[in-house]
């Protein structure tokens, strides 16, 4: 799954909490300075989730697996080394998958 997006809201808090429109709206926690990645208002990204690893890391800013832990009430929400993202969509995904994350 692909969703094209921009950023409308980046926090300077640790995590940086960075808010996502576009195809679907979500909010993701990085600690972008230990990444060394750098996300602004008005950036498009995409999001990619996958079951399978992609063997070509070197496309991603950001590129990390996670647990799936909520499917419903119109959100998704996935743990990725306890930060997490929010995806309010009910994706087609169940409770303890494990899911690969990519920003591109």
């Amino acid at each position: 799954m692909e969703f094209s997006l921009a950023v409308v809201d980046v926090t300077n808090d640790m995590p940086n909490v960075i808010k996502l429109k576009g195809d679907v709206e979500a909010t993701i926690e990085l600690p972008l300075e230990k990444l060394g990645v750098v996300f602004s208002v008005g950036d498009r990204l995409k999001l990619v989730l996958q079951k399978e690893k992609d063997q070509d890391l070197n496309k991603y800013k950001v590129y990390a697996w996670g647990i799936v832990y909520y499917v419903g009430n119109g959100m998704t929400r996935i743990s990725i080394g306890g930060l997490q993202l929010d995806i309010m969509k009910e994706l087609p995904l169940k409770a303890g998958e494990k899911i690969y994350v990519g920003i591109l």
